[in-house]
């Protein structure tokens, strides 16, 4: 079954959600929903413990309805995973475009070595996810996340603390207000 996200009047539910959160329930009541992160993919919302919820792409209007009907904003968050899985896209950055993404991360928090640190954690899974799918546009915090979940047993690590990790990077990057037309122009409406 692939997941699902349910808007129910005053909370959402998450089916068959494709990262285990612990011991939190699948029921996410509005007041715990902060922002709707725009430019973000899958369509993403946070909520206000600092977690990043993925919504699938097909169901970016309801979230945008859902958000709207119930004041949350939409938001231009730095996206942070981006640019540090940008390495491993299928392309090849010039000097300058690393230079400037390293100093975006200092300028959202995140030192050259941090940078460093995380990009060799994550290397190897993300150089198999590019052979796989030859990516060139775009890798995020879903992601890591997808290729990070079923190794993290393997090398003893734990995927919580990844998630935890991964999830406290991803709230450094600063914001910018932003409406719900610029959400809708990432997912526009497939045509008739």
């Amino acid at each position: 079954m692939s997941w699902r996200i349910r808007f129910e009047p005053e909370a959402l539910r998450l089916e068959a959600y494709p990262f285990p959160r612990g011991e939190r329930s699948p029921l996410i009541p509005v007041e715990a929903l902060r922002e709707v992160c725009v430019g973000w993919f899958p369509p993403t919302l946070g909520t206000r413990e600092g977690e990043y919820l993925f919504v699938p792409a097909g169901q970016a209007r309801e979230l945008a309805d859902f958000a709207s009907q119930h004041g949350i904003p939409f938001v231009k968050r730095f996206d942070v995973w981006s640019f540090l899985l940008e390495p491993f896209l299928d392309t090849q950055l010039s000097p300058e475009l690393e230079e400037g993404h390293l100093r975006r991360l200092e300028e959202n928090g995140v030192s050259r070595a941090e940078v460093q640190a995380i990009r060799e954690r994550v290397e190897e899974r993300m150089l198999a996810l590019t052979a796989a799918t030859w990516e060139w546009v775009h890798y995020g915090l879903h992601d890591v996340l997808t290729v990070m979940r079923p190794f993290t047993f393997f090398t003893g690590g734990s995927f919580a603390r990844f998630y935890a990790e991964a999830m406290q990077l991803a709230e450094r990057g600063q914001v910018q207000p932003a409406t719900r037309e610029d959400f809708l122009r990432s997912f526009p409406s497939p045509g008739p």
